[in-house]
């Protein structure tokens, strides 16, 4: 019997050890991943009578999405009944997403900026998260429909403790049809009661807020809301002083954990608000990798989500997609500072694409990915110029550290060498083993062209999509992206 007991004393530790493992492995199997769709832009496929191509378009945009690690969409709703081409949208994204069956996860990010309100919020979760078709697709955090927002602190906390209060107690019935929809969400929807998890992007302290700011405006909402989401896309990551967001992002983190509410934090390739006249320096791939690395190793949000998969006017999408202009109808491009049909302005983000698994697994498992080939990413801008020409408007206000660089970030198994050409220039660079992030002048004139070698071997190469220019007709400060692996 006593060594029995001694045995099992040996083992306790051991025990102990496997338990905190494993919880570790759980606590990083929930992280997730969301990206923030635009319902305004339907990728290359406008609304059609049926709905049947734009649901198959949806279909891929999912599966190319889950392909990378995303685990869902944020659906942006500009409108609602104002704008009833949302409603039909959104019915069918949650068909494709019915379709294909491997559980990507759906919730609405109500834009609070324009026309939407109480009632609008309150169709919008009873209509999906209500209907027996939608329901399970539905995202649910501790068994409850999770609703965040762009915005809407403005509405004051006694609105969102009314809109919580009549989704939970069924009150405040909707009555909204909604016949250009699919037939399986057309009808009033149900308002039986529904509990939700709200995690809203409210702007306490405006776009880089101080813990003080965070903390004193959630003071008012801390027995509303279940967390928060910082829209922290307008800074310059990692910059070391102002407009560097990454303070912000930290602030929330622990303002939020130490209420005990979860954080959402975002993830950004490129932020330019072509349509408000300025731009913020993302230095290619950099600030993407710091946005991640401090969600990684500092902030630990318990999800992230990417700002975002289609906003194509501010830049900041990392679909796949090579122009959106191309598609004469699908996307919302009124806003841009060219005609909605030129093409050429907006280009490929299928670099961004094709680096984020890397960080998104490195998220989800707390360990930096081990690398079994040699990937090449680089990201660009075609116009040399940042200021427009009189006739095209007020110069563009510009943050951080500008300049006219081609920015690479090479994932190597082993070092290797790489020769870029540039305009008249050709350039070889000794790059060493693992994730680095380089830059090199970039002046007028073809695509540029990559080749990597390692012990005079070439192991890949190609060329980029665009040109460079010194100037343009419009203000161009779209990255053009790409990639290339062994």
């Amino acid at each position: 019997m006593q060594r029995s007991k001694q045995r099992s004393r040996r083992a306790l530790p051991q025990l102990l050890f496997l338990l905190c493992f494993f919880f570790s492995v759980s606590a990083h199997a929930q992280r997730l991943v969301f990206a923030h769709y635009m319902l305004a832009n339907q990728d290359a496929i406008a609304d059609t009578p049926s709905g049947e191509p734009n649901i198959a378009s949806y279909q891929r945009e999912i599966q190319k999405a889950q392909s990378i690690g995303i685990d869902g969409f944020a659906l942006n709703a500009g409108g609602w009944s104002k704008e009833p081409r949302y409603i039909r949208r959104a019915s069918e994204m949650f068909e494709a997403a019915y379709r294909l069956h491997s559980n990507f996860k759906l919730m609405f990010s109500a834009d609070m900026c324009c026309s939407n309100d109480a009632a609008d919020v309150l169709d919008m979760l009873r209509r999906f998260a209500n209907n027996p078709r939608y329901a399970s697709l539905y995202f649910q955090h501790d068994g409850r429909f999770v609703l965040t927002t762009f915005a809407g602190d403005n509405k004051g906390p006694q609105f969102w403790q009314q809109l919580r209060s009549n989704l939970e107690h069924g009150t405040a019935p909707s009555l909204l049809t909604a016949p250009n929809a699919l037939s399986y969400v057309a009808g009033v929807p149900i308002s039986a009661p529904i509990r939700i998890f709200l995690v809203p992007s409210f702007f306490w302290g405006g776009e880089l807020p101080a813990a003080g700011d965070i903390a004193s405006g959630l003071g008012p909402y801390r027995h509303i809301l279940d967390g928060a989401f910082y829209w922290g896309i307008a800074g310059a990551p990692g910059l070391g002083h102002a407009p560097d967001q990454l303070p912000s992002s930290a602030a929330y983190a622990t303002t939020l954990h130490a209420a005990h509410k979860l954080y959402m934090a975002p993830i950004c390739f490129q932020f330019w608000g072509a349509n408000a006249g300025r731009y913020y320096e993302y230095s290619g791939f950099q600030g993407m990798r710091e946005l991640w690395l401090q969600a990684i190793q500092t902030t630990h949000p318990e999800w992230v989500e990417i700002i975002t998969w289609n906003d194509f006017i501010e830049g900041t999408y990392v679909s796949p997609i090579d122009d959106p202009a191309k598609y004469p109808g699908a996307n919302d491009l009124g806003a841009s500072v060219a005609p909605a049909d030129t093409q050429h302005l907006f280009h490929s983000h299928r670099g961004a694409t094709d680096l984020l698994p890397y960080f998104i697994t490195w998220y989800k498992t707390g360990r930096q990915p081990t690398l079994h080939n040699d990937t090449l990413f680089w990201a660009y801008r075609t116009v040399l110029s940042p200021e427009p020409s009189p006739a095209h408007g007020a110069p563009i206000k510009l943050f951080g550290p500008i300049a006219n660089s081609l920015y690479i970030t090479a994932n190597l198994v082993a070092p290797a060498d790489l020769t870029v050409t540039v305009g008249a220039t050709t350039m070889t660079l000794a790059l060493p083993a693992g994730s680095n992030d380089v830059q090199l002048p970039l002046t007028p004139g073809p695509a540029p062209r990559f080749t990597l070698t390692r012990n005079h071997v070439t192991l890949t190469q190609s060329t980029a999509d665009d040109p460079i220019t010194a100037t343009a007709p419009y203000p161009n400060l779209y990255n053009s992206t790409g990639s290339m692996h062994d």
